[in-house]
């Protein structure tokens, strides 16, 4: 009697054949990420602010509860200082991803990233 527990060569196949095509299928998205290029700053929902991410400087903008300093550094966003009870938006720190946006719900400000990805805009908010 065989064993259940016991792996056959067409389970090994199996695993190494996922494994592989798994692999096959993350190398494009590691080696050739969206290239960030705007950060976009959203105040109550209306568009307030563009910021090229290729330029380092320091920006501020009007939330709900007083100004928002932002700061674009090495291609990367953060808010540097806010008023909010708990700062959640300042300990976030740098952003450089389409798919991390920094969310300052006391201030109603969000910050997306938008990239390009195979000549066409990304857009995750």
């Amino acid at each position: 009697m065989r064993d259940p527990y016991t792996m056959t060569k067409a389970d090994q196949i199996l695993i190494v054949t996922v494994m592989i095509l798994a692999l096959v299928m993350i190398v494009p998205v590691v080696l050739w990420p969206a290239g960030a290029k705007t950060a976009v700053v959203k105040v109550r929902s209306d568009e307030v602010l563009r910021i090229d991410l290729n330029r380092d400087g320091e920006y501020t903008v009007d939330g709900t509860l007083g100004d928002v300093k932002i700061e674009v550094k090495d291609q990367a966003v953060r808010v540097e200082q806010e008023n909010s009870p708990h700062h959640y938006c300042s300990m976030q720190g740098f952003v450089d991803s389409p798919n991390t946006p920094i969310v300052c719900l006391p201030n109603d400000t969000v910050i997306t990233i938008e990239g390009e990805q195979d000549g066409e805009d990304v857009q995750i908010q």
